[in-house]
């Protein structure tokens, strides 16, 4: 493919009648931060860049080495139909320090490892998450509807299909948007594409159903489990390996050999991975039996209490779909470690135990995964190098989650005591 020139970037983005654009890195905790530039202003920047203060970034560098450099990938890019502002996605250059923690730029070079070895990996999201309105001072679903209901009575299913539309409009791809199971629940597809332009779509989402949810007076939430007793949000990753243009998962109705092996990997390191896909206090809440939220280390066909199901739609198996991920990860940490993991899993011939068929949650028998934040971490912390992770970004997320591990428990008390109950820190922080 030719390269992208910045100034036939600009023209197109002039002639389209942008007006400003957001030029955007990711936090440690796959936040957007960035730089809004008219659009005359970001002709030169396209091409050149752009400095930030990366100290005023949580744990990106220390403030003697604060300036920072973000260089604009011009392969990325969405543009918000309502604020005409077009987003373009940058690796973070300089300093060193500050390139090494920007986790867009590792999963670009997981995904150019993945290259060299003759792979490329397509990656889709099941992004889940609430339309809920204010109310006495809290909040409450935006509908009382039930999965895949379509009643056009139902104003948030009409703000849903308007969020399907926005997202087309801005770029992300013809998809479907549907309600779930819970009240006020929605899901959208975000379709299978390249991990690095994944990851980008589920920030540009995120925020674009905040603002067209806004302007009808409601909000997304994409907080996990934002009602005790109902089902939690998910953002379920659909992940599958090519080779020289053909699916290598594909094998006679069954997942291949290559397949199963990618699958053993994820599970393997399924439990280093907990901090990085289930990444909040409140992911935790949703991980929980009988929600369909995976609770144990097992598989299967077409089985949603798995931690990996392998979906068998018409008898074509092509994928597998990793259900621990909520939409508050960070998708480039998370997609890296993934990947990271199938190719362990690949590369020594791993295998799985044998599918589950049957509700995982009576197996007493089969490992579990973290019960919450702080044990995640530390299983993190302790496992992150055998995965492959650098130290630099990975301390750096040590340190971030661990602090807000232990500011639950300094406001809420013991998760013993909190497990089961959806608290107004969590509201605070999540919501």
């Amino acid at each position: 493919m030719p390269e992208v020139e910045p100034l036939d970037v600009w023209r197109i983005l002039k002639g389209a009648g942008v007006k400003r654009v957001k030029f955007v890195v990711a936090d440690i905790a796959g936040r957007p931060k960035g730089l809004i530039l008219d659009i005359d202003e970001a002709r030169d920047a396209l091409e050149s860049g752009v400095y930030f203060d990366g100290s005023s970034i949580p744990h990106y560098v220390e403030v003697f080495e604060s300036d920072a450099y973000a260089v604009p990938d011009l392969s990325s890019m969405y543009v918000e139909p309502t604020h005409r502002a077009a987003w373009a996605f940058c690796f973070v250059a300089d300093p060193k320090c500050a390139a090494q923690r920007d986790p867009r730029r590792l999963l670009a070079e997981v995904v150019e490892e993945l290259r060299e070895k003759g792979l490329e990996a397509r990656v889709g999201i099941e992004v889940e998450f609430f339309l809920v309105k204010a109310e006495d001072g809290g909040i409450r679903p935006a509908d009382e509807g039930a999965y895949f209901d379509i009643s056009y009575s139902n104003t948030a299913l009409r703000v849903a299909e308007e969020i399907e539309a926005a997202a087309e409009q801005a770029g992300l791809g013809s998809s479907k948007v549907h309600h779930e199971v819970a009240a006020g629940q929605y899901e959208y597809n975000i379709p299978a594409r390249d991990p690095l332009r994944a990851a980008d779509s589920l920030l540009f989402f995120r925020e674009l159903a905040s603002q067209v949810t806004s302007s009808h007076g409601l909000r997304a939430t994409f907080m996990p489990k934002p009602f005790w007793g109902v089902n939690g949000s998910g953002a379920h990753v659909h992940l599958s390996l090519m080779r020289d243009g053909v699916n290598i998962f594909q094998r006679d109705g069954r997942l291949s050999e290559e397949g199963l092996h990618c699958l053993a990997g994820i599970l393997k390191y399924a439990r280093v991975i907990s901090a990085l896909a289930a990444p909040t206090v409140n992911s935790y809440k949703r991980l929980v039996p009988h929600h369909e939220a995976p609770t144990r280390l097992v598989w299967g066909y077409r089985n949603r209490s798995a931690l990996i199901r392998v979906p068998a739609y018409l008898g074509k198996i092509n994928r597998i779909e990793y259900r621990q991920p909520d939409p508050l990860m960070n998708p480039y940490l998370t997609f890296t470690a993934m990947l990271l993991a199938s190719l362990r899993g690949l590369e020594e011939r791993l295998e799985p135990p044998p599918p589950v068929e049957r509700t995982a949650y009576s197996l007493d028998s089969a490992e579990e995964i973290p019960s919450n934040l702080g044990e995640a971490v530390s299983i993190f912390e302790a496992g992150y190098r055998e995965l492959g992770l650098p130290r630099e970004i990975a301390e750096a997320y040590v340190k971030a989650k661990s602090r807000e591990w232990r500011e639950y428990l300094e406001a809420c008390g013991p998760w013993e005591e909190t497990w089961n109950k959806i608290t107004n820190w969590e509201y605070r922080r999540y919501l």
